[in-house]
């Protein structure tokens, strides 16, 4: 698909008040700290009006109107408008977001009708892989207007402070004052509440996992509708998980498909392991606020030796399980913070080893993306571009909150034996029209 996007404008947004000297210097919680030197990526999609005369009047109306938004949201989630200074603070200095204004030659229909991930990468305003994300600014924006008046809001923010949750609040709090025009109304979330609890390390040391580019790999998407989705759960159902989640019934399919893949091209007996991640902000103690800035994810590694034949419902079984232990012992591993996230996060020593499968799986569902409405209504989609990590499962919500998107990233030779499992092809559609 040939897609031309010009780039018109390129500023940067500063704060509309200045940060108090005293809420100069940023602490990082440690787990901030080992996060991965990436930006983390947001895209959503909006449609043209229909009664629009004028779409490039239009377009330069959202964009100023979001450049009037935006300084009000730097002004209150204040470390976003500063530097990374070194791993362990960032200097709230006000240097704000850079934020790029762009045209593109086309129709969002064209994009919608059938999405291509690596063509996604283009309404970023910044490289994902960028290892600015480690040192310089932390924020930055791409407003991307199409010919027929629809728009993409690509968002990229540093990882050093930023998870999914992070980005679902961030993105909420923005929308609500760019549709009041008031922050007066918005509920901001305590920053350094994370690091009272996660406490910073003393010493300088680097991310838990280098993230490279790996040009090797392509990244699928795969839909599960709502009535699917009741079909699997009753599937993955069994007298040890009476009433399986939407969550484990979904990535147990997956990593039952995943794992059928690895037998067919490596052909012995392996170990599986699949990476977890989970929301800490409601297991700690105390708790943390629900929209608390920053990492608050924990992980846990449930895993099964490949060499017999693998059931679903005992994948199932096998991370409901996990979840549960996890959740109960959740503030005991956090309680030993430094050692036990280092030792917890070592995930580098799963992918070294020839007889291991490492895979990665992590949920950005229930995180509001579809709600954010800036004026011109709520978005028709919330995505994300390509990720080109090996192994990497993302899980997101369709837009009506019931069904699941699931984004894989494998190496190619494993993708093309992937998209043809007879249970992946059950339940989901490969990469559907986003306007059906």
């Amino acid at each position: 698909m040939a897609m031309k996007i010009e780039i018109v404008s390129r500023e940067i947004i500063k704060p509309s008040s200045p940060t108090p000297q005293h809420l100069r210097n940023f602490k990082l919680s440690f787990i901030d700290q080992t996060a991965p030197a990436v930006y983390v990526p947001l895209l959503l999609f909006y449609l043209p009006k229909n009664d629009s005369d004028s779409h490039v009047v239009e377009a330069a109306e959202r964009s100023q109107h979001l450049k009037t938004s935006l300084p009000k949201l730097l002004a209150e989630l204040y470390p976003l408008a500063g530097i990374i200074k070194d791993r362990t603070t960032i200097e709230c200095n006000d240097n704000g977001a850079e934020y790029i204004q762009a045209r593109v030659d086309g129709t969002l229909a064209d994009i919608l009708k059938r999405p291509d991930c690596s063509i996604l990468r283009s309404f970023l305003p910044v490289e994902m892989e960028s290892t600015d994300s480690e040192t310089g600014r932390i924020v930055f924006v791409q407003a991307s207007f199409f010919e027929c008046g629809g728009m993409v809001l690509g968002l990229c923010f540093s990882h050093k402070i930023t998870d999914g949750t992070t980005l679902g609040t961030v993105v909420k709090s923005w929308s609500s004052i760019a549709l009041s025009g008031s922050k007066d109304s918005v509920k901001f979330p305590e920053f350094n509440v994370a690091s009272s609890i996660f406490h910073p390390l003393d010493s300088d040391i680097p991310p838990i996992m280098k993230v490279t580019r790996d040009e090797s790999v392509i990244t699928k998407r795969y839909v599960i509708e709502s009535s699917k989705i009741v079909k699997l759960k009753a599937k993955a159902a069994s007298p040890m998980v009476l009433q399986p989640t939407r969550f484990e019934a979904v990535s147990s399919l997956i990593w039952k498909c995943l794992d059928n893949v690895s037998r067919s091209i490596k052909g012995f007996p392996r170990l599986s392991v699949m990476s977890i991640y989970i929301n800490l902000r409601k297991r700690t103690v105390p708790s943390l606020p629900g929209n608390a800035i920053g990492n608050a994810v924990g992980a846990f590694f449930p895993s099964h030796s490949t060499e017999k034949e693998i059931d679903f419902q005992d994948l199932v079984t096998k991370l409901s399980k996990g979840l549960k232990e996890f959740h109960k012992n959740a503030m005991e591993t956090i309680n030993e913070k430094k050692k036990a996230w280092l030792s917890m996060c070592g995930i580098e020593n799963f992918g070294v080893r020839d007889d291991i499968d490492h895979y990665m799986c992590s949920s950005w569902c229930r995180f509001g993306f579809y709600e954010a409405d800036f004026g011109w209504g709520k978005p028709a989609w919330a995505t994300v571009p390509n990720w080109l990590v090996p192994n990497l499962v993302l899980l997101m919500d369709t837009k009506d909150g019931e069904g699941v998107e699931v984004f894989v990233t494998l190496k190619k030779e494993e993708m093309t034996l992937f998209e043809l499992e007879k249970d992946l092809l059950e339940f989901a559609a490969v990469n559907p029209s986003v306007l059906n």
